[in-house]
């Protein structure tokens, strides 16, 4: 029986595996076409180079396939660890509820989530914002396009001026929503639901305008745009795999998903975070190692956390109800020995859009040999977004995790290995630093609750001066 169970189990994951190996090698090991003799004309020689290049860096190709986690969790072993993992869930909030009422504390004020309703607070101008942006690219930048798609200017002077006036949208879509995002002072949560969904729908701009416009042709019809607009994916394509119809148990199943990893993240919060953090100040550098070691256990929960809710959970839900059928918004980067792998497998939705739109049109652009550079620019686009978020979500300047990902994450890129040692290395590293970004961003929060600022009237300077390092 054991045997039988273990052949079973090897089998499944093999077929798995070698689905994505298989995407894996087609991008990687794409087929050779001869060199061009040398009584071709310069002009065949530069098409098959162009063709060559092309060859080598394929394009996004979208097929119908479900996402590993939930392939993986029809096998009762896999299983078998979410549910040992919902037990621990529901053991640290029944924790929480007893130690909170030992303690002397109400258990309404408890069973309210007093930290997760103020994360979430001022929800309806966090809408509000949300809406306006999509009836900003809707009502205005898809007319648009859809004008220029329809009698394309000839002169060179009317096309810089059509490409003056998409940059000028994609900065006032990146002011505006920020603008607004201040004058109602956002809690964190409400704010990175803005920020996001502005990143997002730039991004998705973009694809759509650079795919459309490469082809030449008509606009695409405003059927297409929309559902682009809320598919799971950020590479834009005419027509997608469709899957089965809507299994609506299932999107309430992974919605249920999302909220139970909001709960524990913010019971890890409110049992860890607040306790340690809410009185520092400036902490020696003995007392801050140590704190960056203990913080490594719940930084690494709240990474996995992350990663279910938002990579599988909520991209799942969605993509069961526009019966969107490629589900591979990530891969099994749990497995990977290096963190050039772990960057292509975390999060394939983001990736594929970096890949197709900075990358590989950078390097068709320039050339092959120019891919550290298209790399380079990759991480320093990712790295930007990603503290932009940040900083006006908090609400304060603190380039921790632009230091940790062009600094450190970009070295460990080069770091490379096959045994189970590397394995190790990149798992003890994420959870190192989570545990180190969770230390540093919770510090210079509460520095900033703590201490008065050393720039009375100058909001800019105060903003942008971390006052954990000057807090006595």
């Amino acid at each position: 029986e054991k045997q039988r169970l273990m052949q079973m189990l090897d089998e499944r994951l093999t077929g798995l595996l070698d689905i994505l190996g298989n995407d894996s090698d087609s991008q990687s090991h794409p087929v050779q076409q001869p060199s061009p003799s040398s009584d071709d004309s310069p002009k065949q020689s530069a098409a098959a180079e162009a063709s060559k290049a092309r060859q080598d860096l394929p394009e996004k190709e979208f097929r119908q396939r479900c996402s590993l986690l939930t392939e993986l969790f029809e096998l009762s072993h896999f299983r078998t660890l979410q549910n040992v993992f919902i037990a621990l869930m529901s053991l640290y909030g029944l924790s929480t509820l007893i130690c909170d009422t030992m303690d002397g504390k109400s258990l309404v004020d408890t069973l309210s989530l007093p930290l997760l309703r103020w994360a979430f607070g001022r929800l309806p101008d966090a809408i509000a914002i949300w809406m306006a942006m999509h009836a900003a690219v809707l009502l205005a930048a898809y007319p648009a396009y859809h004008h220029y798609a329809a009698a394309p200017p000839v002169s060179r002077r009317w096309r810089l001026a059509w490409l003056a006036s998409y940059i000028a949208f994609q900065l006032g879509f990146l002011v505006l929503p920020l603008r607004s995002l201040l004058a109602v002072q956002l809690p964190p949560a409400s704010a990175i639901i803005v920020l996001t969904e502005q990143s997002r729908l730039m991004m998705k701009l973009h694809a759509f305008v650079w795919e459309s416009a490469s082809r030449g042709g008509p606009c695409p019809s405003f059927g297409r745009f929309l559902y682009f607009l809320f598919a799971p994916t950020l590479v834009y394509r005419d027509a997608y795999p469709q899957d089965r119809p809507t299994r609506w148990r299932y999107v309430a199943s992974n919605l249920g998903q999302v909220a139970g990893c909001a709960l524990f993240a913010h019971l890890l919060l409110v049992r860890y975070c607040l306790p340690v953090f809410s009185h520092w100040r400036r902490p020696s550098l003995a007392h801050f190692i140590h704190t960056v070691f203990q913080s490594a256990l719940p930084g690494g929960l709240v990474l996995l956390l992350a990663f279910f809710a938002v990579l599988h959970s909520w991209l799942n839900a969605f993509a069961e109800m526009l019966r969107f059928g490629d589900r591979q918004f990530y891969r099994d980067w749990w497995n990977v020995t290096s963190f050039r792998s772990w960057y292509r497998t975390w999060n394939t939705v983001v990736h594929d859009w970096l890949y197709a739109y900075v990358y590989r049109e950078l390097c068709l652009r320039f050339g092959k040999r120019s891919s550290s550079l298209a790399t380079g620019c990759v991480f320093l686009l990712s790295s930007l977004f990603h503290e932009y978020i940040l900083a006006f979500s908090l609400g304060f300047f603190f380039p921790a995790l632009f230091v940790f990902f062009c600094g450190a994450g970009f070295g460990l890129m080069f770091a490379n290995g096959r045994s189970r040692f590397w394995s190790v290395f990149v798992w003890a590293s994420l959870f190192l630093g989570m545990g180190a970004l969770m230390c540093l961003y919770s510090m210079e929060w509460f520095a900033r609750r703590n201490c008065p600022t050393a720039y009375p009237g100058r909001p800019v300077l105060d903003f942008l001066v971390p006052r954990s390092f000057t807090c006595p």
